[in-house]
């Protein structure tokens, strides 16, 4: 889909090219089809100022944006973005991208397409194949929110890592979630996955279930990750998600007894 649109933006002729770049200063009042071809234009501008235009838009807007599939061409760019290394441009550039992300689930229209289209959940956690501890944190966060959305939510955003320990040849589907934590060098990030780890195994009703995901989680040595971490790190709000899962895990354990 991208080649294909980029190749109407090279054959435009120049004047409207100059028409496109002039819009890309202020997107304010733009229309979702021009936001969605200045994406062809991968510029740190274009998308800082598409992503106010989401967060500004009303429901009749985004609804457009979606149904030209505008998010499916977000998500197709920063996969492309995640797969081009670490180079600080492609960064910032990647950063963006999810931020726009951010902005159209942060509202019901986004999360309800996202949620009727199982592919775009997989291809958010195809992003998270990238060294940008910034971009990973931001893909776990919007996760996390899929998790809390609705029960469906929680079943696509498990389905999204199932996907990813296939493409990636991992032998289970929490490992990603588990090396990462294990890996991680700043607070904030550690706190963002067991959040999401938290999400995964709260986010569901069924008492089964959540003994189920528990334990695929303690079976990736989990616990001792978080023994570790008490005795090294001494931060209130990483101490706080630690103590949260914890606390459910004891009235699970009484629930049984």
């Amino acid at each position: 889909m991208f080649k294909k649109l980029a190749q109407r933006v090279s054959k435009a002729n120049r004047s409207e090219e100059l028409d496109i770049l002039d819009h890309g200063a202020n997107l304010e009042n733009s229309e979702p089809e021009l936001c969605i071809r200045l994406l062809q234009l991968p510029t740190l501008h274009n998308y800082t100022g598409l992503k106010k235009r989401i967060m500004n838009s009303d429901r009749e807007w985004l609804q457009r944006f979606l149904e030209l599939d505008g998010l499916d061409v977000l998500l197709e760019s920063v996969v492309r973005l995640s797969s081009r290394g670490m180079n600080l441009a492609y960064a910032y550039l990647q950063i963006e991208v999810v931020n726009c992300i951010k902005a159209v689930m942060n509202s019901k229209a986004g999360l309800e397409y996202i949620c009727e289209n199982e592919e775009y959940t997989r291809k958010l956690a195809e992003s998270l194949d990238t060294n940008n501890t910034l971009v990973k944190k931001a893909v776990f966060e919007l996760l996390s929110a899929l998790c809390l959305y609705n029960d469906l939510g929680h079943t696509l955003a498990i389905d999204a890592l199932e996907n990813y320990k296939v493409s990636k040849n991992q032998r289970y589907r929490f490992s990603l979630i588990i090396n990462e934590l294990r890996n991680a060098e700043i607070i904030p990030y550690k706190i963002c996955l067991l959040s999401f780890i938290n999400c995964i195994i709260m986010s569901t009703e069924d008492f089964e279930a959540r003994v189920r995901l528990r334990n695929e989680f303690i079976g990736l040595q989990l616990l001792d990750i978080l023994s570790q971490f008490r005795l090294v790190y001494c931060t209130a709000a990483l101490i706080k998600t630690i103590n949260c899962y914890h606390s459910s895990l004891i009235s699970q354990l009484l629930f049984i007894l």
